[in-house]
């Protein structure tokens, strides 16, 4: 019988942040935030992290989420065994994990003996996919081509309806080969107790290997090289098209995340359906809704262990395509140039509500605290992350997409009707400002 050591319950000050972040808190972060507990942590012998965040009242219902690393689309041999490993546990599949929303054994016994009704019900999922969600994985695909069998960004999401019929019960079976206890993250929120948290944890996990000579969290064996290239689908039968573009991004830990995560706010979002019709803020999509070269567009940025995408992607008129690249370069390459202070105000503030927003209720608490000890090893208090959105100044943002997007390669995926669409070279020349 394995013995394994629960370490000291850490109970971290609600107003405990690091010296930089401290030293850059705004006063007029609210006390509702910069009061708000914090979380408790303890970590099993085996590396299993167990936080909670629960209620000082004891009120409200429970809730539950784990997060394993390590066991995601990109660790696919064949393609799609995770999302089937994913529905069989009841969890959602990610490129670089899975999540559950209960405390439950790793077996892939209910995927190998359930299997046949599984590949089914994700073949029919994947028959049903939007344009987006299909150039999300065009895009990932051509821009990490060469990733090595096995750990591989370029993987679908969850596979194609080829790989899914190839599965067998032992590809879905290997994936928890290598699963040892630092992959596991156990959250609870709501109502409950930590105490019965690590004793449920260690449970169902306990048994699990402890990681030797384990890499730090957020490092992997070897970056994903990102390749400028495009997948082009056509069909002149389509009066739309579908595309996504982007440039290569930053990861969880890397130092131009933040400052990656205001520039999406600079450039915004817009789509025909939703109230605000043309009345947006940010300057790109207002050039967009004026003229009416989409019917929706929004900026993305991702991030993952050792690299990350950020780029737009959008629907739009086939005889529109060439105008809508016309727009939308100039405002992406402009941030390396700066923005006005109006701008860069108001996307703070929008940043700001967006984080606070993403921790709204006790189920998204949990997912983005679970989230954050997988990606960068620690809870992140939101007085934290309200001061390093303060901290941010114009020059971080020049210099991010002076890395990032000015005179850059990029990813293009597009389906549809994009007989308009500027080839590759056009966008390229784009990526950059000739001033003197």
């Amino acid at each position: 019988m394995t013995m394994l050591l629960v370490r000291p319950v850490v109970r971290t000050s609600a107003r405990r942040m690091s010296t930089v972040a401290a030293s850059t808190v705004s006063s007029d972060v609210q006390s509702y935030i910069s009061e708000a507990p914090a979380a408790t942590v303890s970590t099993l012998g085996n590396g299993v992290t167990v936080a909670s965040l629960y209620n000082a009242d004891g009120s409200g219902s429970g809730y539950t989420t784990v997060r394993l690393s390590g066991v995601g689309s990109r660790f696919d041999t064949v393609g799609g065994e995770a999302a089937i490993l994913a529905s069989s546990m009841g969890g959602v599949v990610g490129r670089e994990h899975i999540s559950l929303s209960s405390i439950s054994s790793l077996s892939a016994d209910a995927a190998t003996s359930n299997l046949d009704a599984l590949k089914g019900n994700l073949s029919c999922k994947l028959a049903g996919l939007s344009y987006e969600s299909q150039m999300m994985d065009h895009l990932h695909s051509t821009a990490y081509q060469n990733g090595p069998t096995g750990n591989s960004l370029g993987n679908a999401l969850e596979g194609s309806a080829e790989s899914v019929a190839s599965v067998s019960a032992d590809d879905v079976a290997s994936l928890l080969g290598g699963v040892n206890g630092t992959n596991v993250v156990v959250v609870g929120t709501g109502n409950g107790s930590h105490e019965k948290l690590v004793a449920e944890a260690e449970k169902a996990y306990g048994s699990l290997s402890g990681a030797s000579g384990s890499k730090a969290v957020g490092s992997v064996a070897d970056k994903s090289a990102f390749i400028g290239s495009d997948v082009r689908i056509r069909y002149d039968s389509h009066n739309t098209a579908t595309i996504a573009l982007g440039f290569e991004g930053a990861s969880w830990t890397d130092p131009k995340a933040m400052p990656l995560a205001l520039m999406s706010t600079l450039l915004g979002s817009f789509s025909k359906s939703d109230g605000l019709g043309k009345n947006v803020a940010a300057a790109m999509c207002q050039e967009v809704a004026d003229h009416e070269l989409a019917s929706s567009i929004s900026v993305f940025n991702l991030s993952y262990s050792d690299t990350g995408l950020f780029g737009m992607v959008a629907t739009a008129p086939d005889n529109k395509l060439d105008d809508l690249l016309w727009y939308v370069m100039p405002n992406f390459v402009r941030l390396a140039h700066g923005v006005s202070d109006e701008e860069f105000t108001r996307a703070k503030v929008t940043l700001k509500t967006q984080i606070l927003a993403s921790f709204d209720g006790d189920v998204a608490a949990g997912e983005q605290m679970a989230q954050q000890i997988g990606t960068v090893g620690r809870v992140v208090s939101l007085t934290e992350m309200m001061a390093k959105v303060d901290a941010l100044t114009m020059d971080d943002v020049k210099a991010a997409a002076g890395d990032v997007i000015n005179d850059q390669d990029h990813a293009l995926a597009a389906i549809g009707g994009i007989h308009e669409l500027p080839d590759y070279n056009w966008i390229r020349r784009h990526s950059y400002m000739l001033r003197y």
